[in-house]
């Protein structure tokens, strides 16, 4: 095997690394942000591309504020209010 070829397997390798950690990270931004509420009924979104949106619907998940997640925002001032709500 030439130089050039392990070095193309190897970023082909890294590559490919990278990719599923963009997929698990994806998956996980979905799944996050819709949480489902204790009395059955549709799941409640909870993640939001504004700080406005995610503001507005903090009421709803029995907290104040917005918290930013990467490019996204969630519901209640701090991720742990999130956590005792029991919506995270």
């Amino acid at each position: 095997m030439t130089d050039l070829s392990c070095i193309v397997r190897v970023e082909s390798d890294q590559l490919m690394k990278r990719a599923a950690l963009l997929y698990g990270s994806i998956l996980v931004m979905s799944a996050g942000s819709a949480v489902a509420n204790p009395h059955g009924d549709q799941p409640k979104q909870a993640m939001f591309k504004t700080q406005q949106e995610a503001e507005a619907a903090a009421p709803g998940f029995g907290c104040e504020g917005a918290h930013q997640m990467g490019s996204m925002w969630m519901v209640c001032a701090m991720h742990e209010q999130a956590d005792q709500h029991g919506h995270h």
